[in-house]
């Protein structure tokens, strides 16, 4: 009865059902058209993945040239003599006549220490000396008395006149006069050493210049209170060098220092001279190292080299300039060379075939090349071969900063990969495709491609 009397639904009419089978139809076209353009872009993606493409590489032709190999220390400017300048008797600095970097001459007064206390030593000496003298004299006198004493007692013992006992009397005086004679005589011998020794003292107050050179440190002011080499070791007041004559002490490592050897030529660049080179000569090579952070990471071993100073004035350098010395060792003519960035030393990648698989590659694996003779993997260089790289095995000989020779392993007529660092020291592999790129690298035309 409830369900005749609610009103009946409106059944839908043709056209309404036609309208929603289309919209159905349309949506599934859209979906099929995203499909396979996802499919085409996954086949493009897949298609461009699969074609290697090949590392960017800038490369140089083996030539032959001139090199020398060169080791490179660092130290600081120092003169041939320096000498430290201390006083030899303790007192009041009262005269200073030079400043820091004023010309001295052997024998000229550099400093004047006060000679109060000295000067009474060497004044009350003088009177001693002179007290002794007079003592030598009343002795003597006294030693004359007693030996014409003595002689008179002789002569009367020879007439009987007196007995044995006065001439042993007379004797015994004449020898005590004559050994106080004696001993005033010392006294004047040793008084006279001491007031040579106060006059020594007194002279030693003004310090001379012990050789013509230059004032380079001045340590000491007017007015300070030093002490004597006499105590301890003393004050340094000052140093003299010799500026005429300059070297460059450098630290070389020991692994470098076997390849010097004495008048080997060096090149100095002093850090205060950016445009210039100084020329010097190796003149001595220390024997004994210089160790350095011992027990930590930064433990180091080095060994002192002098190189002698050519062709600069006196006084342009002054002692303590940094500088960086290239020594060049030895040289050799038209040898074989490459860059330095050329050559590396790493594990390379070779082809491994499946002996299940017959002649099959599998593909390449990495695996260590053979060691040479210290236990390490070959150096190699990477020859270009078409549009691929062939990985090469060389032996080097000596080397400057930009250029090492090559011994063994090279022709001389190869086009071999130069850079970048990354490609030479991890990325490149036997057979690798390459791109070459030389421009801005300075290349000619025979070597772009």
């Amino acid at each position: 009865m409830e369900d005749t009397l609610q009103p009946k639904k409106p059944t839908p009419t043709v056209n309404v059902v036609d309208k929603m089978k289309k919209k159905k139809k349309r949506n599934r076209l859209i979906w099929i058209s995203l499909g396979v353009l996802l499919i085409v872009i996954i086949v493009v993606v897949v298609v461009a993945g699969g074609k290697e493409k090949g590392i960017t590489v800038q490369t140089e032709k083996v030539s032959q040239r001139t090199i020398t190999e060169i080791v490179q220390a660092t130290g600081k400017i120092q003169p041939e003599t320096s000498v430290k300048i201390s006083p030899e008797v303790s007192g009041e600095i009262t005269e200073l006549p030079f400043k820091e970097g004023a010309q001295v001459k052997k024998g000229q007064m550099l400093v004047r220490i006060k000679p109060t206390t000295i000067q009474a030593q060497y004044e009350a000496g003088v009177a001693q000396l002179e007290s002794s003298k007079s003592r030598v004299q009343q002795n003597k006198a006294q030693r004359i008395t007693a030996e014409l004493a003595l002689k008179r007692m002789k002569e009367l013992h020879g007439k009987n006149l007196v007995s044995d006992a006065d001439i042993e009397q007379a004797q015994s005086q004449f020898d005590i006069a004559e050994a106080n004679y004696n001993a005033a005589q010392h006294d004047v011998d040793a008084t006279a050493s001491q007031l040579k020794q106060f006059a020594e003292s007194l002279r030693k107050t003004s310090v001379p210049s012990p050789m013509d050179g230059v004032i380079t440190q001045l340590i000491s002011q007017l007015g300070e209170k030093v002490v004597g080499t006499s105590q301890f070791s003393g004050t340094e007041m000052m140093s003299v060098s010799d500026l005429s004559v300059m070297n460059s002490m450098v630290e070389v490592d020991e692994n470098d220092v076997v390849n010097l050897k004495l008048g080997d030529t060096a090149r100095v660049s002093i850090d205060a001279f950016p445009n210039r080179t100084f020329i010097g000569t190796v003149v001595e090579i220390a024997n004994s190292a210089k160790l350095k952070g011992v027990g930590t990471q930064d433990q180091s071993t080095n060994f002192e080299v002098k190189i002698r100073l050519v062709g600069f004035e006196t006084g342009e350098l002054r002692p303590g300039m940094s500088c960086t010395a290239k020594i060049e060792t030895q040289t050799k003519s038209n040898v074989m060379t490459v860059p330095i960035m050329a050559v590396t030393r790493r594990t390379t990648m070779v082809m491994t075939k499946d002996p299940e698989a017959g002649a099959a590659e599998v593909g390449k694996t990495k695996k260590p090349s053979a060691t040479d003779e210290e236990g390490q993997s070959p150096l190699i260089v990477f020859v270009i071969d078409g549009k691929k790289v062939k990985a090469v095995k060389v032996k080097t000989g000596i080397s400057d900063n930009s250029y090492v020779e090559i011994t063994e392993g090279l022709k001389g007529s190869e086009e071999i990969v130069k850079g970048n660092y990354s490609a030479v020291s991890k990325d490149l592999e036997d057979g690798k495709m390459v791109k070459i790129d030389n421009a801005g690298f300075g290349a000619t035309k025979d070597t772009k491609k």
